[in-house]
């Protein structure tokens, strides 16, 4: 592992977030440049993919203010049970992550 792959590992953990969270956005980000560059179109910078990403997944429901109370393992006692990492920090980890897979 390089220093910075230890960086943002080691920062998502901090923020109680699971690092393959990172990852799964960054391959979605890598499916959204594969498709629209064979479509010949023109695709958006990460900073500006990620705006738009987090506003999909926000109209889908995946951020939901309060999490269902059964079958879930965040219940009404956690103190915060809006979004785990802010879309600011979020996304510096995104191009740490990014960083490190082009430093490896």
């Amino acid at each position: 592992m390089n220093q910075s792959e230890n960086e943002w590992r080691a920062r998502s953990l901090a923020a109680g977030l699971d690092p393959h969270e990172v990852k799964s956005v960054s391959r979605r980000y890598d499916m959204y440049r594969e498709y629209t560059e064979a479509q010949g179109g023109n695709t958006l910078p990460l900073a500006r993919w990620y705006k738009w990403y987090r506003v999909e997944k926000l109209s889908e429901g995946h951020a939901m203010l309060s999490p269902p109370a059964a079958g879930c393992s965040v219940g009404e006692s956690v103190a915060q049970p809006g979004g785990v990492i802010s879309e600011p920090d979020f996304l510096e980890l995104l191009e740490l992550y990014r960083a490190s897979c082009r430093d490896a």
